[in-house]
């Protein structure tokens, strides 16, 4: 693999992805139309604002989308992402990704223990990467490097995400496009980690790529029905081990998100964000703590 490829593959995971392999990143089949669907609208006194989570790899037998989705969009005014994908600018897209690099003789064999390396190694050896190709990255860049290449081997693509595919739509229709984040800001989380709990990220990564194919009905039967315990109980189980790696990447994003989405239900025009599904569950997902603050939430 070429490493312009391979540039190319981490760039579409790094910007679409929310989690690790474990988390809510593939799908099998479409939502029934009259099932349930991972859709809440949150009401305020001024304003209503429809919270989407996504699922960020797909097919493109996974549409269409349910209904209720679809009615969502169309009466939202405007739409937020995590970041807008299609407005970011390459040049400074690549300059972030350079972050991901050692630039002082440091190896990834050198950084993290010989049990780490030797399993994202036998990873990578089993879907046709050689190893010494991540050998001058951080580990958390060798992370979503392997379960990008993984994900894309299953078949599943983020030109199918459904991000992508209600941000085609809203420029179609000339739809306000903002952002909860910005892609410096996402880069961040991941290099800003330090050592020990980046390995822990690439260990989890590792460990989890089998859940990924073992998993995938259950996920995607929970998520297309909108049953919330049981994607709750599936994506939160791999980060039982990791509390600091859920807090970094997904409960802290949460509460950062809570003060925007209020200021969107002050406002006078209808909202829909979309975020990755896992932000949605769990105590300290956004539907729990827009509940605790009062505000009226239906599951569509």
């Amino acid at each position: 693999m070429s490493t312009k490829k391979l540039q190319r593959i981490v760039a579409a995971f790094i910007i679409w992805s929310i989690f690790l392999a474990s988390s809510l990143l593939v799908a099998q089949e479409s939502q029934r139309a009259d099932s349930k669907s991972f859709l809440w609208k949150v009401q305020s006194k001024n304003n209503t604002v429809y919270i989407l989570g996504s699922v960020h790899f797909l097919k493109k037998e996974n549409y269409p989308l349910n209904k209720a989705i679809e009615g969502a969009f169309n009466d939202a005014k405007k739409l937020v992402l995590e970041i807008d994908v299609e407005g970011l600018d390459l040049g400074k897209t690549q300059q972030m990704m350079l972050k991901g690099m050692y630039d002082s003789g440091q190896t990834l064999q050198k950084s993290i223990s010989e049990e780490a390396y030797t399993l994202a190694g036998k990873r990578a050896r089993e879907l046709g990467l050689d190893i010494e190709i991540l050998n001058k990255f951080e580990p958390w860049f060798a992370a979503l490097t392997i379960a990008a290449i993984k994900l894309q081997k299953l078949g599943y693509n983020p030109i199918y995400g459904v991000d992508r595919y209600v941000s085609g739509k809203a420029k179609k229709v000339k739809k306000e496009i903002l952002s909860l984040e910005t892609f410096e800001y996402q880069i961040d989380l991941f290099d800003q980690m330090s050592p020990d709990l980046q390995e822990l990220m690439l260990l989890q990564t590792m460990r989890d790529l089998d859940v990924m194919e073992k998993e995938v009905n259950r996920i995607v039967s929970s998520w297309a029905s909108g049953d919330v315990k049981a994607l709750e109980t599936i994506l939160l189980e791999s980060f039982r081990q990791y509390p600091e790696v859920y807090r970094r990447l997904v409960s802290d994003r949460n509460k950062n998100w809570l003060d925007k989405i209020e200021n969107f239900l002050a406002q006078g025009e209808s909202y829909m964000v979309v975020v990755g599904a896992g932000h949605l569950v769990g105590n300290e997902g956004v539907i729990e703590l827009l509940k605790e603050k009062g505000y009226s939430v239906e599951q569509l």
